[in-house]
Order: C-alpha cells, then structure tokens, then sequence
C-alpha cells in the first residue's frame, strides 16, 4: 500500500548526507515542498507561519538526513515534522498572545492607577466634607460593597433615603466639577 522512499529520494538524502551536496538537497526541498507547506498552512492558517514552518521541516531534514532509516518513506516523515512543528508553532503563538494580553491589561491597570493618583486629593477633601451619615453611607456602599437595603439597615433609614442622600451632598462637596460621585464610584 505504501511504497518506500523511491530510490532517488533515498539516492538524494545519501548524496546530501555523504557529500554535503546542495544539489541534491535543493532537489529534495523543490520535490517535497508542497507537502509540507500546505500541512503546515491546514494546521496554522498563516502563511507567514507556515513559510516558517517550511523552513523549519527542511532544516530538520538537513540535521537528519544520515540518520533516516532506508525504509523511511521520506513523504510520510516530513509530514509528521510538519505537523508537529505546526503544534509546537501554535503552542508559542498561543502563550504569545496571552502574554500580549496581559501587558495590556497591566497597562490599563497603570493607567487607572494614574487616573487615581489625580482623583485621591478630591476624594479625601469631599469625603471629609460629608457629615457622619453622608460619609457612613458611601463607606458602607462603596468600600465595603454593601447593597442600598443593608446600607439602610445599618443607618437606620430607608434604603433608598440614605445613599442617594449621600451620593447628592457627595457630589455638592467635591472641589471640581470634573469629579462626581457616579464616576469615582
């Protein structure tokens, strides 16, 4: 079912392998290129990935050419070569990408980081400026995350009085314009 290595694959490899015989590589790769890119593009799906690819099957040729058995069917190992260089290809690619996403994420992070570095000065001033409710209200909201009805149940009030109460006298006390109680929170 399978025929071995013809012989002027097997002629050719021998040639490379003995005689360092470009000639007979070249022939090789123009014989077999094919094969290998259009495995390794079904695989990645890029053809700059799969030129690379390629490349890198034909350089393990090159490594492993006094190594291949006789019986080698010199098609069926480039495949192989080919599709596990393509696995090991996506793998990279794959972390890559992950990697890249979290730098952006990081640098987002930094970003708010310095968007905060502005706002703490206003935050602290209206903060202080609230009465003891008002600034219970939007400690209990805001940093320790609590629902409007357990903001409400530890005030006293209902749970819609205080918050809104405190997020309007918030807004009154902040010392610019630009800062809100709905965008710091």
């Amino acid at each position: 079912m399978f025929m071995k290595m013809t012989a002027t694959d097997l002629e050719l490899l021998r040639q490379f392998a003995r005689d360092h015989s470009q000639d007979a590589f070249t022939a090789l790769v123009n014989r077999h290129v094919n094969l290998v890119y259009s495995a390794a593009l079904r695989q990645v799906r890029s053809s700059q990935l799969a030129e690379e690819i390629t490349q890198s099957v034909f350089s393990d040729l090159a490594k492993n050419a006094d190594k291949l058995k006789p019986e080698t069917i010199l098609t069926a190992w480039l495949y192989q070569v080919a599709r596990r260089t393509a696995i090991d290809v996506i793998r990279k690619e794959s972390r890559r990408q992950l990697r890249e996403q979290i730098a952006v994420e990081m640098n987002a992070m930094n970003a708010t980081a310095n968007d905060w570095t502005q706002i703490e000065p206003l935050l602290d001033d209206a903060m202080a400026a609230l009465d003891e409710t008002d600034r219970s209200a939007i400690l209990l909201r805001y940093f320790e995350n609590k629902n409007l009805r357990e903001v409400g149940e530890t005030l006293g009030t209902n749970e819609d009085a205080a918050p809104s109460n405190a997020c309007a006298n918030f807004s009154r006390n902040a010392t610019s314009p630009s800062v809100r109680a709905d965008s710091l929170f």
